[in-house]
């Protein structure tokens, strides 16, 4: 009995037929297949390319010396290439990045006016000095304190003009300890702010934007890596500057170039008023900089300058405004050598910057060797917080760069 007849009864006879007449061929592997057809691809490509040179190898016209001759070249010819080839793409992927113009006259309106800070030479005004001296006075003896003398307490304010620059004197003695700061409830960044000279009594007469204007309006008084400064257009939030992650204010813009639509301002540095300076000299440090980013000096993202008194001083802006195509986003940080705002979110949100990363870093790393901030750098004040004193002013002066 038939075992396939058995199997589909309903099959048609010529299905028998067949399958008697043609035996089951073996078929081949994959790897076979495969295999046959490049071979078969390549002898076809052999006799029939264009490729100058291969027609005389395969001549057997030719001689024997002609034809290596033929093959040599070939081989240089493309070693040659494919070093070329090599080049081009290592060139490509090393400094993918190219700068261009896209114009050279773009509207001044959007473009961002620069943050401007006035910093007096003098870091401590000597009637503020004088003032918080009698109100810290009358707070030390409320609190049971009759040791200290309203001289040895002005003397000790005084210094703390050091945290600023980070001087130490070996001789400096801590007339009053830094207890007394706890028992007066003093802190020091507003300790610094009352004492450093006022921008409403400095500033006389201001202009912005072809109009004059109140300076108390446009100026403030923020932190600097100069002390407390006369700041215009400075929008970011002080208290979360090493994680920055918001703006104060909109940045300022100039609309109409020139001089007279800038800004202007007239300003007396009150000699009269020096108890310490920083240098001995009259007049104010210009700091010209990012409005959302911290004035770092040795970062090199600030201008400085120096404006002396009875002298006019005109500064020249000159911005460039620098984008990124959508297309950098495609490379690896390995490659574009850059970051993105938006990048780094967990330390820097949505405000990442190179000022930003180099804040954070010298805050992190005078925690590290000194246990404190300084009290100019942006942070959060919190309890857990330690703002430096004139007890750390040995470790910043042994660390300070």
């Amino acid at each position: 009995m038939n075992t396939n007849k058995n199997i589909d009864s309903k099959a048609p006879w010529w299905f028998y037929h067949r399958q008697k007449k043609y035996k089951q061929r073996n078929f081949l592997s994959m790897e076979m297949i495969i295999r046959k057809s490049i071979i078969e691809t390549l002898k076809e490509f052999w006799h029939t390319t264009s490729i100058g040179g291969i027609k005389q190898i395969r001549n057997s016209e030719n001689s024997k010396f002609e034809r290596v001759c033929y093959i040599a070249i070939f081989c240089i010819t493309f070693t040659t290439a494919c070093l070329f080839l090599r080049y081009t793409w290592d060139s490509t992927f090393t400094t993918p990045l190219i700068v261009t113009a896209e114009s050279f006259t773009y509207p001044i309106k959007d473009i961002d006016f620069p943050a401007v800070a006035l910093c007096n030479f003098n870091r401590i005004s000597k009637k503020a000095l004088e003032e918080y001296s009698l109100l810290a006075m009358k707070k030390s003896l409320k609190s049971g304190r009759r040791n200290v003398t309203l001289i040895q307490l002005r003397d000790y304010l005084q210094s703390y003009g050091k945290l600023i620059d980070y001087l130490y004197d070996g001789n400096l003695q801590r007339i009053i300890d830094d207890a007394l700061l706890d028992e007066l409830e003093i802190n020091i960044p507003n300790l610094m702010q009352k004492l450093s000279p006022r921008c409403d009594e400095m500033l006389i007469k201001c202009k912005w934007a072809g109009r004059e204007v109140n300076c108390s309006e446009i100026f403030h008084t923020r932190r600097t890596g100069l002390g407390h400064c006369c700041a215009f257009n400075y929008v970011l939030d002080m208290n979360s500057a090493d994680r920055p992650s918001k703006t104060i204010a909109p940045v300022k813009r100039q609309k109409v170039p020139g001089p007279h639509d800038g800004l202007l301002v007239i300003a007396d540095p009150m000699p009269e008023d020096d108890v310490y300076q920083k240098a001995k000299r009259n007049g104010f440090q210009v700091l010209i900089y990012d409005p959302r980013q911290f004035p770092e000096m040795s970062g090199g993202k600030a201008q400085y300058r120096i404006a002396q008194p009875n002298q006019v001083d005109v500064l020249q802006i000159k911005s460039i405004k620098q984008y990124a195509a959508p297309e950098v986003h495609n490379y690896p940080r390995s490659t574009r050598k850059c970051l993105f705002q938006n990048e780094l979110k967990k330390s820097f949100n949505n405000m990442y910057s190179y000022s930003a990363c180099l804040v954070k870093c010298r805050i992190e790393t005078i925690k590290s060797l000194c246990k404190c901030i300084p009290f100019f750098y942006p942070s959060k004040i919190d309890n857990n917080t330690k703002i430096c004193t004139l007890g750390h002013l040995r470790c910043l002066d042994k660390f300070h760069g």
